[in-house]
């Protein structure tokens, strides 16, 4: 004689299944999680180790791009102008300090070609296409938005600007030579401003995430770190920020960790 389940029993899998899910679903999406942060660290190195190939070929200097100031601008003052991708864009933007931060890919293209790196200029978890159509809207294209990895206004500055007692003086944005920075493995050179692989969206405190960020260093070691542990950030006279990361007491002579 055959014996069918009676609804109280299908019931009683059903709910069985339901707590195992509940139980299984923030574990599974922990480990993906915990995959997408690996992967962000691996790219962290990536990045890291193209800008050791600029300094190697660009006389021991870190991705600058030159500012071009003229009387013209309202107000006068210095803006960047540089070629983005396709090649048919061509921005010219400033204050040169908040631009650089994401406009490093335009100073380190010809060592690392936007068609085989672009993908590991984002965040894990965002979308990796190229930003090829924004040739006729490119007034409403948010630029800052193709680079998830931001670098560290230290390594575009002279040191002294972060002294404590700093001239207001643009002559003070320029390139970093290797030589001068001294604490590599406690200094941060990029970090990933997005974490687009996290399921919760942290708190925002003093400009960073309250979360561990991926991070490449000076010595182009990579970590997770959070930012908010970092030296606290000594004032910028040119930008009016003390943000840390970007403004490292005594810039790349200093220390983050």
């Amino acid at each position: 004689m055959r014996r069918a389940f009676t609804l109280i029993e299908v019931l009683v899998v059903i709910a069985i299944m339901a707590l195992l899910i509940s139980i299984l679903l923030p574990a599974l999406g922990g480990a993906r999680t915990a995959g997408h942060q690996i992967k962000a660290l691996s790219n962290a190195r990536t990045v890291g180790q193209s800008f050791g190939h600029y300094l190697n070929d660009y006389d021991q200097t870190y991705p600058f791009i030159e500012p071009f100031t003229s009387d013209d601008f309202p107000g006068g003052g210095s803006l960047l102008w540089f070629q983005w991708y396709p090649e048919t864009v061509r921005i010219g933007v400033g204050p040169p300090f908040g631009v650089m931060a994401w406009a490093w890919p335009a100073a380190i293209k010809e060592i690392s070609p936007w068609e085989e790196n672009y993908q590991t200029w984002v965040s894990p978890g965002m979308d990796t296409t190229l930003p090829k159509d924004i040739d006729g809207g490119a007034m409403d294209h948010d630029f800052a938005e193709d680079i998830s990895w931001r670098y560290s206004n230290a390594f575009v500055s002279d040191p002294k600007l972060w002294s404590g007692n700093a001239p207001n003086d643009p002559s003070l944005y320029r390139a970093v030579h290797e030589y001068e920075v001294t604490g590599t493995s406690g200094k941060v050179l990029l970090w990933d401003t997005h974490l687009a692989y996290l399921r919760d969206e942290p708190k925002m405190v003093e400009g960073h995430w309250d979360a561990l960020t991926p991070m490449a260093f000076a010595d182009f070691h990579a970590e997770a770190k959070n930012p908010l542990d970092a030296a606290e950030g000594v004032f910028n006279p040119l930008t009016g920020s003390s943000t840390r990361l970007h403004n490292t007491p005594d810039g790349v002579r200093g220390m983050d960790y």
